[in-house]
């Protein structure tokens, strides 16, 4: 008799909030800190982030009969990921856009000044331009694409890694 395969939605809901916890959580320890990095947070969240996507991966383990493929370890990963991203970049739009936000203009600020360090003679179409792909890359929008594909990328790194680990066939 084949073993009919468990759903990935309960885990990938579940876990992928879990992760976007943690990634809210750390905005908000950062915010509070008044601090843009902290090495300290950033290697207990890397961490954290291990283990929930280990956890939600071996939940899936163990509900299809101690199997695992690496198809199926990208797939629960991935699921995870997506909806972490989402959720985390929801968050992120919220708190850069209504908490905090002069971060997003300060970083506009740091890209026009580094801009204007590195080409001092910048000037017209060419000034414009530049200032265009700053106005893109410090908008609310860019941030939380960003925050999707990264953490699509980190999902499908960390679970092709777990999966391998974890892989059982018959």
């Amino acid at each position: 008799m084949e073993n009919q395969k468990p759903s990935i939605k309960p885990i990938a809901y579940t876990y992928g909030l879990y992760l976007a916890l943690l990634s809210i959580g750390g905005i908000v320890i950062l915010y509070v800190i008044n601090q843009e990095k902290n090495w300290i947070i950033s290697t207990i969240s890397i961490i954290l982030t291990i283990m929930l996507y280990y956890y939600g991966i071996s939940t899936y383990k163990k509900q299809n009969a101690n199997l695992l493929s690496i198809k199926e370890s990208l797939k629960v990963g991935m699921a995870m990921a997506l909806i972490s991203g989402i959720i985390a970049a929801i968050y992120a739009v919220i708190h850069y856009g209504l908490i905090q936000p002069e971060f997003l203009e300060g970083k506009k600020e740091e890209a026009i000044q580094q801009m204007m360090t590195q080409n001092p003679n910048m000037e017209g179409e060419q000034l414009d331009m530049g200032m265009k792909i700053i106005d893109i890359t410090t908008s609310k929008f860019f941030m939380a694409t960003m925050f999707i594909l990264a953490s699509l990328f980190f999902g499908f790194i960390i679970s092709l890694i777990t999966g391998a680990i974890m892989k059982n066939d018959r």
